[in-house]
């Protein structure tokens, strides 16, 4: 008897270990080439992959386990699947208000902007505000600022066009006067334009805060929201590190992220101040699985286009003039205090010499004090750094970087800044090196592309994507493919506290996966901007496939 009970139990435990053999899984995907780093290397494991709840459960190089999928089981037959790309500084809401408003992007004259602001009004009838954005005077045959003169005559109602880099609007005398902005209006870290007296609607950095206009609606940040999305899985970004929004934006996001609506994992910073400081340095960080606040968005100046960016010398095209001080250096130190005693990340746009200096000086004088801390404070662009001054970075200080504003910028910035400060500029290889090898890049789109592949491409060629640049600016300061991919995933990763949650496709991260049909590691370089996602996965979730 005792036999027969014997033959019982192992013929039960024979049938479990027989059940045991067929895992079921969420997703399969079989035959990639999976990207994987070591140091500054990478190199492709041909595996499959299986998902469940979200995250990387197995990376198989045999098929010796069965599996059972619960949704989908895909032939990639060879595909290369990369750690899903993030960008590192971007504008998120604003991207979508763009794409709802007027876009002046890529004009070549201020008498085209007009046109499109005319066809936009006479189509759109109903709008409260027509707002638009996106024109640079530097791309225009007249490389002047505008006025609003020509807009006089196209509506009564309030019209507001920002420049590409989001540091100068031109409203129309309605919206002027809606805001009661007059010649006698003056703002510290900013400019009211007039020429002969007269206003020319031309407000530049600080003095945007004073126009007192109507802000979108919920439903309009709502679908702007959505359809930065619908933009962004196009590319294969799989996150974005919101580069500043205040408390009600951020509130929004959870609110559609928690009811599956969006789907993009975001990075806020906080746009900082004194209110926004408090509330949130008494409530907390916020965490979710898309959703991470633990940051503040910080100015220490204005934009290299406007002639914002606080510079330690005057401008070479502007004589006296040394752009604009957003906060003093009082102002900043105090923050930066109560960031530290409260181990909040501390994230500054610096484009000028002496604004880098400034901050640089006073992240040192925290992070020397508190070096067991890992805060991970971040200068946003480190556009022009002096390099005496690089040496700061050595110190945990995260430089984030958007290498197509060197692409974009290259064919004026020497006449800005002058032959000896453009040698310092945009130097992205020596400012990796000063930051021990970390460098997440970004785009700022809107101000740029928010394609991923131009980050890519501007980073290792030095070129503009759209192909007008035939040599590469400073080469010398590009960086190698590996690089640019690193600084797409893991120091992206690592420059949001997320190196252990994305980055990488590892065992226990997040299924984030940009995949392509062709190597980016090895293609020819001039192929690499007609380069297209085939499929872009976010938290095991297939959100986009590239249409046959």
């Amino acid at each position: 008897m005792y036999s027969l009970f014997r033959i019982f139990f192992l013929l039960i435990i024979i049938s479990i270990v027989g059940c045991s053999s067929t895992v079921t899984v969420d997703h399969l995907l079989l035959n990639a080439r999976i990207a994987q780093f070591e140091g500054d290397s990478l190199f492709y494991k041909y595996s499959n992959l299986t998902l469940i709840n979200g995250k990387i459960d197995r990376i198989l190089d045999t098929n010796s386990i069965a599996f059972n999928s619960r949704n989908s089981r895909i032939d990639l037959k060879g595909a290369y699947v990369y750690p899903g790309f993030i960008d590192a500084h971007a504008h998120f809401l604003h991207q979508g208000m763009v794409l709802k408003s007027i876009n002046l992007q890529g004009t070549k004259s201020w008498e085209q902007c007009v046109q499109i602001v005319k066809k936009f009004i006479i189509n759109n009838p109903e709008e409260e505000v027509y707002r638009g954005q996106g024109w640079d005077q530097n791309d225009w045959f007249i490389k002047k600022f505008p006025d609003n003169s020509q807009l006089e005559k196209l509506s009564n109602r309030p019209i507001l066009l920002s420049r590409i880099d989001g540091h100068a609007t031109l409203a129309n005398s309605v919206a002027i006067k809606e805001s009661d902005i007059n010649e006698k209006s003056k703002i510290d870290g900013g400019e009211v334009i007039s020429k002969n007296g007269i206003l020319t609607g031309l407000l530049i950095d600080n003095a945007q805060s004073l126009l007192i206009i109507k802000k979108p609606s919920k439903y309009e940040k709502c679908r702007a929201l959505l359809a930065a999305q619908d933009e962004a899985f196009k590319v294969g970004l799989t996150g974005i590190h919101e580069a500043g929004l205040p408390t009600e934006d951020i509130n929004l996001i959870n609110e559609l992220q928690k009811n599956g609506e969006l789907k993009m994992p975001l990075y806020v910073m906080i746009s900082e101040s004194p209110d926004e400081l408090t509330y949130w340095l008494d409530r907390g960080p916020l965490k979710t699985n898309l959703l991470d606040v633990r940051s503040f968005k910080f100015y220490s100046d204005g934009s290299l286009g406007s002639r914002g960016a606080l510079m330690s010398k005057p401008y070479s095209d502007r004589d006296n003039h040394y752009g604009f001080e957003i906060r003093s250096f009082n102002y900043m130190n105090s923050a930066a205090k109560r960031l530290a005693l409260n181990e909040w990340q501390m994230n500054t746009h610096s484009i000028g010499d002496s604004a880098n200096r400034q901050m640089l000086k006073i992240y040192q004088s925290f992070l020397n004090k508190r070096s067991k801390k890992d805060l991970r404070w971040r200068i946003e662009h480190a556009q022009v750094v002096k390099p005496i001054d690089r040496e700061a970075f050595r110190y945990g200080i995260i430089p984030s970087v958007q290498p197509s504003h060197a692409t974009s910028d290259m064919d004026w910035a020497i006449e800005r800044i002058g032959p000896e400060r453009i040698s310092y500029a945009y130097a992205y290889s020596s400012l990796r090196e000063s930051s021990n090898g970390i460098l997440p890049l970004g785009t700022d789109f809107p101000v740029e592309s928010m394609n991923p592949i131009y980050t890519f491409y501007s980073a290792i060629a030095r070129k503009s994507p759209d192909g007008h640049s035939k040599e590469g600016f400073q080469v010398e300061e590009s960086l190698t493919r590996e690089q640019a991919l690193k600084g797409m995933t893991i120091d992206a990763a690592y420059a949001s506290f997320q190196e252990n949650e994305v980055g990488q496709i590892k065992i226990g991260m997040w299924a984030n996966f940009s995949i392509f049909t062709t190597d980016i590691m090895s293609c020819a370089e001039d192929s690499i901007t007609s380069l297209n996602v085939a499929e872009t996965w976010i938290h095991g979730e297939r959100v986009y496939v590239k249409p046959k």
